[in-house]
């Protein structure tokens, strides 16, 4: 049996290669530059093969901005992935460069590049942008005008301003970011004529900036010449409704000499507040509607003077027909506040309308909000203190709407701060090494905050702020202060105002002491002087021991031993020499 099989042979089967890979080293890149500017560091790419057989690979980037050194390669190699700023704008960029092989499965490689704006350069900025100085020969020199240099740019400006005109000089030549340059202008020996000059406006990384500035000398003298502002006027009202507001024409002598001017027209709807006058002068013109119909009427002041040309102001008034009507719920707003204190509370006016209107103010501490609506509306009023002067203020909201004009008045009353102590002054007696001496106190009327500060180690006060009205506290601490007289001041300031109370601390040895004698105050309007007297006998008294005039209701009495007892009273005197009778005996014993 054994010869009839034959063994049969083995042959192994070969195992499969493995199939190629792609390796990318880093997975991902980032790129970062500023927009304008140099191109960011290139980065390396290393592809390498992570499977069998031989990786013959090729790379693409689907980006215009990123650029890569090589596209195909066999086995391991290095991609150098360059970034191009170019024309890009701010911002992030996204892009993928991708990795194939034959029988490899295809790798993916995300690249950013961020793009940051470029820093912003200082940049000069001027205002106004010319100057122009008007002067009569041998006169006054003309008003100084400012400049006004700004940084219209980034970062720090430092410029300087120069000029080459002997007659023009400048307050500062040099400086860093905001500031104003007083530019003035000097006749000095120049003959009539224009004068020209350049200031030119430097700064390290900016463009410089040239101003123009003129300097016109006139010949003197020169005839009187009428000058009128505005040249012309418009009126403009609803048939039928109410008179527009007043304007005002501004009458001024733009020659020499003196000038008496005369002012006439020849329309009835308008009315003029003076015909004639002298030198500066203002003109209020009143257009009245009366019976006008609707439609543009149309008239001409006239301006004469003795020795100038005539000048006609024309004048335009036009009735519009009678079609919205404005009603307000109120005719007049009033304020109150304090110099330097909170803005009064916000007040209203309710529009009624049937159309579009608008709102103004003629005055700079009163805005409105809003300005202009359709139908009914609130406005508000709204007062900034700021720009308000103290006393009586007054301005005037105006509704216009279809040739329909409404107004309400408004006051402003602004009261000045005020700050008042009482007393004026403190007086602190001590023995070193005793205790210390009793606080005073001083009263604060006011109408603002206030703050007080004291300049003296010895003496502390409380509080050292407040509202409106209150009460500071002295507090003296002995420990602090120097044997004898020592002298300090209490300093409250609010609202502007500043106001003080003197405070003295006489501080005594232990083998004396002193005390304060204080008293009511005589009403009698010819009071002259007070006489203090001290005895160490209870109703023995000789000559005062000193005299303090009107106004002082305190003596401070030094020298007082220890171990003994002190009498005192008081006399008032009048102007006459009349003496009054003791006051009541007190006494103080040191111990």
């Amino acid at each position: 049996m054994s010869q009839l099989i034959t063994p049969t042979s083995s042959t192994p089967t070969p195992s499969p290669t493995p199939s190629p890979a792609i390796g990318a080293s880093p997975t991902s890149f980032s790129f970062t530059a500023q927009q304008g500017g140099v191109n960011p560091a290139t980065q390396a790419l290393t592809i390498s093969t992570t499977g069998g057989e031989t990786l013959t690979w090729s790379a693409s980037a689907n980006a215009a901005w990123l650029t890569l050194s090589a596209t195909s390669g066999t086995g391991t190699g290095s991609v150098t992935l360059t970034a191009a700023t170019g024309s890009l704008a701010t911002g992030t960029y996204n892009a993928t460069i991708t990795l194939s092989a034959t029988g490899a499965t295809t790798v993916s490689v995300p690249v950013t590049f961020t793009v940051t704006a470029a820093p912003v350069p200082p940049a000069i900025g001027a205002s106004p942008t010319s100057f122009s100085f008007t002067a009569q020969q041998g006169g006054g020199n003309p008003a100084t005008q400012a400049l006004t240099i700004s940084n219209t740019g980034g970062g720090t400006l430092t410029w300087s301003a120069n000029d080459n005109a002997a007659w023009l000089t400048l307050s500062s030549t040099t400086g860093t970011g905001t500031r104003t340059v007083t530019l003035t202008a000097a006749t000095g020996s120049l003959v009539t004529g224009t004068y020209n000059t350049t200031i030119t406006l430097s700064a390290t990384g900016a463009t410089s900036v040239s101003v123009p500035v003129t300097f016109t000398v006139t010949a003197a003298p020169v005839p009187p010449a009428i000058g009128a502002s505005p040249t012309s006027f418009s009126f403009t009202a609803q048939q039928g409704g109410g008179n527009p507001a007043t304007q005002a024409l501004t009458i001024s002598n733009t020659g020499g000499g003196t000038l008496t001017w005369s002012a006439n027209d020849n329309a009835a709807w308008l009315t003029l507040s003076a015909t004639s006058g002298t030198g500066t002068g203002s003109v209020t013109l009143t257009a009245a509607t009366g019976s006008l119909t609707a439609g543009t009427h149309s008239t001409t002041i006239t301006l004469s003077a003795t020795g100038t040309t005539s000048v006609s102001v024309p004048v335009t008034f036009t009735v519009a027909p009678a079609s919205t009507t404005i009603t307000l719920n109120s005719s007049s707003l009033s304020y109150s506040g304090v110099q330097d204190g909170s803005n009064p509370a916000n007040q209203s006016v309710t529009v009624t309308s049937n159309g579009s209107w608008t709102a103004s103010s003629n005055v700079s501490w009163l805005t409105l909000s809003p300005t202009s609506g359709s139908g009914n509306r609130t406005v508000t009023a709204n007062v900034n203190l700021s720009n308000a002067s103290v006393g009586s203020n007054s301005g005037t909201i105006t509704v216009i709407g279809g040739g329909t004009t409404r107004t309400v008045s408004v006051t402003l009353t602004v009261t000045a701060a005020s700050v008042t102590l009482s007393p004026s002054s403190l007086s602190f007696t001590a023995t070193q090494g005793a205790a210390n001496p009793a606080s005073q106190t001083v009263s604060v009327s006011s109408n603002q905050t206030w703050t007080a500060s004291d300049g003296a180690t010895w003496l502390s006060l409380s509080p050292t702020s407040g509202s409106t009205n209150g009460t500071i506290t002295a507090s003296v601490n002995t420990a602090n202060a120097s044997l004898g007289s020592n002298s300090a001041t209490i300093t409250v300031t609010g609202g502007g105002i500043t106001r003080t109370v003197s405070v003295t601390l006489t501080l005594n040895v232990p083998a004396t002491s002193s005390a304060t004698l204080m008293w009511d105050a005589n009403a009698e309007p010819d009071l002259a002087s007070y006489n203090i007297y001290r005895s160490n006998a209870q109703g023995v008294y000789g000559a005062p021991v000193a005299t303090v005039p009107a106004g002082t209701v305190n003596y401070l009495a030094t020298g007082l031993q220890v171990g003994s007892t002190y009498y005192f009273t008081v006399t008032a005197v009048d102007t006459a020499g009349n003496e009054s009778i003791r006051s009541n005996e007190v006494s103080r014993s040191v111990f």
